[in-house]
């Protein structure tokens, strides 16, 4: 079957993958290959792989809950403290550089612990550092904090994803995958609600965070080992996997032959959710409104993008996930250009969510796109590799978004997500025109 999909022209329109791997990168140390003469059948996993995946959502929906909170709460706070936007830029950007360094060297740690030891410690090691904010004022200090939550966080985003990833065949992964997204903007977006329970100057919020940090772990704790679908992934599925994990360039280079188009989507992505997560709260500051009336927005607009994610997934699982992108990008890019040009408080409101809802619902496509169209050992590699695309993109967001702003003014935010879309549109175009679309197997 290998042998075949080997042989076989690239789903994508890309040039053939050569497997140039040494024969030692496919060995690996472990217990002598002789049988023992009476082999102990191991115990049976305390939960089925749909209730582990249950649980490991669970604590996920916790943790981003907290890290939704404190996005919005450090960019309010820099501006209490009269910050520049581009101070605020560089502070967010650093979440994003850590991200980045984090599917380079981070995934790792995924394959020697596993998929629950590992999260419990990077949600462990986040919850100290949401301490720390509130011990510290300088922007510096700040910078170097959100490194460590974006080191962090891109380890917990790998582990729910090549889960995920693992567990779906490709005729549903992508509604698979927006149960994903969904559970991550409902989260994200009842973190912004909690902004409202104290002042975002005061100690309580970032305390809150901490906590939430902290209470993800239980479920996650509780559900034991991984089961065996993702076990047996971790522990047989290339065993140069791991390494070049650790490296997070062998599912960027994956990506890259199979499907280039998912590059670019990717970074696209990164860059505008970025860019909104951090700087939509200082357009809105900068355009009058106040700390409450941005945290409803911020969280009635994550859960308009809760909307969508199961249709523009179903569409997706129908059709070309390309031509399903071109479309989001269209309706992304009018939208940004409306927003730069109206200046009525209650069409940048509404017009905000409809924004939101569209724009955010890519990254599932681009995803399912991805894994459509590379081979099925690469799965956990290529996981890691998308968070690397994204993270690239996302360090540049809130940096390029706050410098458009600095030059054009608040509505500058728009200005630059429509450049970013219109790119994006000739791109998938192009992809269109010269390759026919990803197979899609079981």
């Amino acid at each position: 079957m290998k042998q075949a999909h080997d042989q076989a022209t690239p789903p994508c329109g890309a040039f053939s993958l050569h497997d140039t791997q040494p024969l030692a990168d496919f060995v690996e140390s472990g217990p002598s290959l002789a049988a023992p003469a009476q082999p102990v059948p191991a115990p049976p996993p305390p939960f089925s792989s749909l209730q582990a995946t249950a649980i490991l959502l669970l604590g996920y929906a916790i943790l981003i809950t907290g890290n939704g909170l404190l996005g919005t709460l450090i960019s309010l706070r820099l501006i209490q403290q009269q910050a520049p936007s581009i101070v605020v830029g560089f502070v967010q950007s650093s979440y994003y550089v850590g991200f980045m360094v984090g599917a380079l060297y981070g995934g790792s740690l995924i394959g020697r612990v596993g998929h629950h030891r590992a999260f419990v410690t990077f949600a462990a090691a986040s919850a100290c550092c949401a301490l720390g904010y509130a011990v510290w004022d300088a922007a510096s200090i700040w910078a170097a904090l959100r490194f460590i939550t974006g080191f962090c966080l891109v380890g917990i985003f790998t582990v729910v994803e090549s889960w995920l990833h693992q567990v779906a065949s490709n005729a549903q992964r992508g509604r698979v995958f927006s149960a994903y997204l969904i559970t991550n903007y409902l989260g994200v977006g009842v973190g912004q609600f909690l902004i409202g329970l104290a002042d975002p100057a005061s100690f309580e919020l970032f305390s809150a965070v901490a906590a939430l940090f902290t209470a993800s772990l239980i479920p996650v704790a509780l559900a034991g080992t991984a089961p065996g679908p993702v076990a047996a992934h971790d522990t047989h599925a290339s065993a140069s996997g791991r390494s070049r994990l650790a490296r997070g360039l062998s599912g960027l280079q994956t990506i890259y032959r199979w499907a280039p188009l998912g590059v670019v989507a990717c970074l696209a992505a990164g860059l505008l959710n970025s860019a909104f997560y951090t700087m939509q709260p200082v357009f809105m500051r900068r355009v009058g409104y106040s700390v409450p009336d941005v945290s409803h927005f911020m969280g009635f607009a994550l859960l308009a993008a809760l909307v969508p994610q199961w249709p523009v997934a179903r569409l997706a699982d129908l059709f070309d996930r390309r031509k399903v992108q071109l479309c989001l990008a269209a309706l992304a890019g009018s939208l940004s250009v409306l927003l730069f040009l109206l200046r009525d408080g209650v069409l940048i409101e509404v017009l905000g969510y409809l924004y939101v809802a569209v724009a955010f619902s890519m990254y599932g496509v681009v995803t399912s796109y991805v894994n459509d169209c590379i081979p099925a050992g690469e799965r956990i590699a290529v996981s890691a590799g998308l968070l690397l695309i994204f993270s690239l993109g996302a360090s540049g967001g809130p940096t390029l978004a706050s410098a458009m702003m600095a030059f054009v003014g608040p509505a500058g935010l728009y200005l630059f997500t429509a450049v970013v879309m219109g790119a994006l549109i000739v791109l998938t175009l192009r992809s269109l025109r010269m390759s026919p679309p990803a197979r899609r197997g079981a």
